[in-house]
């Protein structure tokens, strides 16, 4: 009778007995030389598993207890028959969860959001206009605080820190300066890492400060202990910067006759902690010049990143609307998930000075695996779209926080909307509106016609004893075979003993006939994936 053998196993069992021989029998300036000689990227993945268990190894390999969002192709060997459906968030019913219901309350827009894991309470922190109807100029434009138990019902105490026109029951945390002041932008993250427990919280917010008797524009930080009690740092503005007005002062680098040469931040604040480069980081508005070099044409995003809170880098230009982009960029707020930067860009459908367009501002989404270089793979299909019904608070205009809530089954998107660019303030209903996306589903991977494959990069296994799958597969299935790196099938875990994944789940375990991760020898391996009419969103490894 004629033995089936599988290649991938046979030189598995080669390889793992030359490992053995060389680690007992070769001196140690001859195990050097050999590792020389071994494939780079095998070389690459031996360190890996030891120095980047939790990190992301680019596209040469990854391990340990980790997500891989598909929303990209950066952990994809190659795929067949498919494409990447962008998935959209789900508005709440009972929006706006967070309404006009006070004096200073118009035009509610910008938004920062925290849950704390321990006790689950929540904490907002959103900008309000109220403009020339404030009888002090320095609230004319506020920062208002609210709570909740469970991210839908809030709650706006009566803080008494700051008064509007007279009355002092008021949930306002913190005010502007005076003068031309606007305040505006304001973002909060709230750092468990400074042992300094008066600057636990840290906002970043836009505002006009008297800088030798003229109104300079620019970056402002303000520092609390409780989210409530704020102190603004003394010096400011940190970063100087634009404001969509030729007759502006220049920045302070530049001469007064000269115009400005390089991107400088506005009035768009999108605060983050980047764990990957270990900094804070702001994504602000910029401007940038006309075909025919006129200043101020149209809005565009730069990045600034910071070690300390107040020493700012120059902003960098980072992202631009295109020639075939109708309208302009004027937020990016951005998230770092999964070893993936996620970005909602606010796209303002507005020209260039003739202006035109809709004035409508939806939600566009894009991806970076830096922070910098951006993809945006979606721009015929917004994130998070305006409703366009008529006078209905997010009719309009969106300003999406950078500051989601991830829960184990779902992730929140919170926005500050009113019905549109050139609405009418003071009659036009504004608020914070709600909206949920099932955990990782950002974009799908699914057959362009019933039937396609995927097959990912080599992953390091071993200390991997669960792969899940989040997937739909309700009206098909998805089975998964295991191979070498080298590309050989293993005996046991191919498409023909797999067990079908059915129905919709975020984690599908992944098993075979008799088998699962468990009996999986460590070493590196390529999962392909079968799609039938079935739907892919990310793939979680864990211990």
């Amino acid at each position: 009778m004629l033995q089936r053998f599988d290649l991938g196993l046979i030189r598995e069992s080669a390889q793992r007995k030359c490992r053995d021989f060389l680690s007992t029998s070769v001196s140690g300036i001859g195990m050097v030389a050999m590792l020389f000689l071994l494939p780079q990227d095998r070389l690459f993945a031996a360190g890996a598993v030891v120095t980047k268990s939790k990190a992301s190894l680019g596209s040469a390999a990854w391990a340990g207890d980790k997500t891989i969002l598909f929303l990209d192709d950066d952990a994809i060997l190659y795929r067949s028959g498919t494409r990447r459906v962008l998935q959209q968030p789900r508005r709440h019913t009972d929006n706006p969860v967070i309404a006009e219901t006070k004096a200073w309350e118009v035009a509610i827009g910008y938004c920062t959001f925290y849950r704390d894991i321990k006790t689950g309470l929540h904490q907002c922190w959103y900008q309000s206009y109220s403009g020339n109807r404030a009888n002090d100029p320095t609230r004319r434009v506020v920062v208002c605080y609210a709570t909740s138990n469970d991210g839908v019902v809030w709650e706006k105490p009566n803080l008494g820190l700051f008064d509007y026109n007279g009355d002092h029951h008021t949930n306002i945390v913190l005010v502007g300066n005076g003068g031309r002041s606007v305040n505006y932008g304001a973002s909060v993250l709230v750092d468990h890492r400074d042992s300094d427990t008066e600057k636990r919280y840290k906002m970043a917010y836009w505002d006009f400060v008297n800088v030798a008797g003229r109104q300079v524009p620019g970056l402002c930080v303000a520092f609390s202990r409780d989210g409530i009690h704020w102190v603004k740092h003394s010096k400011a503005p940190l970063l100087q910067g634009a404001y969509g007005d030729p007759t502006q002062p220049p920045l302070s680098t530049e001469s007064r006759s000269e115009p400005p040469t390089r991107p400088a931040v506005s009035d768009v604040v999108d605060l983050m902690w980047d764990e990957r480069r270990d900094c804070f980081v702001i994504y602000s508005k910029t401007w940038i010049d006309a075909p025919d070099g006129r200043r101020f044409w149209k809005r565009a995003i730069v990045r600034t990143e910071s070690k300390d809170f107040i020493h700012w880098s120059m902003p960098r230009l980072i992202i631009v609307p295109g020639d075939d982009d109708q309208g302009q960029i004027h937020g990016a707020s951005v998230f770092y998930l999964h070893g993936v930067y996620l970005a909602m860009l606010q796209r303002l459908d507005f020209g260039g000075f003739d202006r035109g367009g809709s004035g409508n501002m939806p939600a566009e989404f894009a991806s970076s695996r830096d922070g910098i270089h951006w993809q945006r793979s979606f721009q015929d299909k917004m994130f998070l779209p305006v409703t366009g019904k008529g006078d209905t608070f997010d009719a309009g205009c969106l300003w999406t926080s950078s500051t989601p809530i991830h829960l184990p089954g779902e992730t929140r998107f919170y926005y500050g909307a009113y019905p549109g660019w050139n609405s009418d303030l003071v009659n036009d209903a504004s608020g914070i509106g709600l909206a949920t996306l099932p955990r990782n589903r950002f974009v799908a991977i699914e057959p362009a016609d019933g039937i396609a494959q995927v097959t990912l990069k080599p992953i390091q296994l071993g200390n991997v004893n669960r792969l899940t799958f989040n997937a739909d597969a309700t009206g098909g299935e998805v089975r998964v075979e295991l191979l070498t790196a080298e590309g050989y099938r293993v005996a046991g875990f191919t498409q023909v003993y797999s067990i079908a994944i059915t129905g919709d789940s975020l984690q599908h375990p992944l098993k075979w006939k008799g088998k699962t991760m468990e009996n999986v020898t460590a070493g590196r391996y390529k999962l392909r994936v079968h799609l039938n009419n079935a739907r892919l969103f990310a793939l979680t490894l864990g211990q």
